[in-house]
């Protein structure tokens, strides 16, 4: 049986044969073809490269700007720590919650440290948290600087009441001196005061002689002058004679009177009435015991409510 051939298809086969401008066209165009796509292709595999090298640069840019944050972030941690070494307080309890605030920052720091490649969230996190910890440091430095303000205010208060106190006590001080000296002015003032004395030693016979083996007895005489200051009556005045040895003449080893807190001998006593005017007097002392008086200079003290009110000296032969 004959095979039947296309007579479209054998038509092409002859003019491709009897043709050979056109077997060149045909390659031609695929080489074009495949030019084309070598073109299209190598773009997107350079745009792709030219993408991931960008890429590639934007990560190691971003990691570098984390590593930045980190380490500024330490450094405003580190320079919390100092200011907050700075605050001085005598608050027990503030004191107490600035080194809770200052443990915490040190654990930040520590945990900051233990990091080597932080994460946008970590970075995050750690700005948040450093936030906070300005808003709790401003807070502390207001307190600490209020509570210096009012320590120092009352320091000054303080210092001022101090120097009145010492104002007040120089003040006091200086009243109960002046008080002091007008009390002994007016002692003085309301001492009576022997004058005009004149002491002589007597014999047997009671006549004047100043021979110490002769005298039986010595006379003192004087005058208790005016005093209006004084109160008047009844006085009791002591007549006290020291030998020349220092020793004192008495009757009477009971002879005693109070003078200055201390009990002393007195030679002789008598009792008169003073109405604050100049008043006379005499007081004697007799040699009852016979014993012989020394020679030399005697000394006669006069005692009057307590005090020596005069003093005289005589000599005996």
């Amino acid at each position: 049986m004959e095979e039947k051939k296309n007579p479209e298809i054998v038509e092409d086969k002859d003019n491709i044969a009897n043709n050979p401008e056109g077997k060149k066209c045909k390659k031609g165009g695929i080489w074009i073809f495949l030019t084309v796509l070598f073109l299209i292709t190598s773009t997107v595999l350079g745009w792709l490269y030219i993408q991931s090298r960008n890429e590639v640069k934007v990560v190691y840019v971003e990691l570098d700007k984390t590593k930045t944050e980190k380490a500024s972030i330490k450094k405003e941690l580190e320079n919390m720590l100092h200011q907050y070494d700075d605050l001085k307080t005598n608050n027990e309890q503030l004191n107490t919650q600035i080194e809770q605030q200052k443990t915490k920052i040190q654990q930040l720091l520590d945990n900051l440290d233990k990091v080597k490649k932080a994460s946008y969230w970590e970075i995050h996190k750690y700005k948040k948290e450093l936030g906070t910890l300005r808003k709790i440091l401003k807070s502390y430095v207001h307190q600490v600087d209020s509570l210096n303000t009012i320590n120092q205010k009352l320091m000054a208060e303080n210092k001022e009441v101090k120097t009145n106190y010492k104002k007040v006590v120089g003040e006091k001080e200086n009243l109960e001196t002046i008080k002091k000296e007008l009390e002994e002015k007016v002692d003085v003032a309301k001492t009576l005061r022997a004058i005009n004395f004149n002491v002589s030693g007597l014999n047997k016979k009671g006549k004047p002689n100043n021979k110490a083996k002769k005298v039986k007895k010595i006379q003192v005489c004087f005058t208790i002058a005016e005093n209006k200051v004084v109160e008047s009556g009844n006085k009791i005045v002591y007549l006290r004679i020291a030998r020349p040895d220092g020793s004192i003449i008495t009757s009477s080893e009971y002879n005693l009177f109070e003078y200055q807190g201390n009990k002393i001998a007195y030679t002789a006593k008598r009792e008169i009435e003073y109405n604050n005017k100049d008043t006379n007097m005499c007081i004697y002392w007799t040699n009852e015991s016979g014993e012989r008086l020394l020679k030399g200079t005697y000394y006669a003290d006069i005692f009057i409510d307590g005090k020596n009110v005069g003093t005289t000296t005589f000599k005996l032969r």
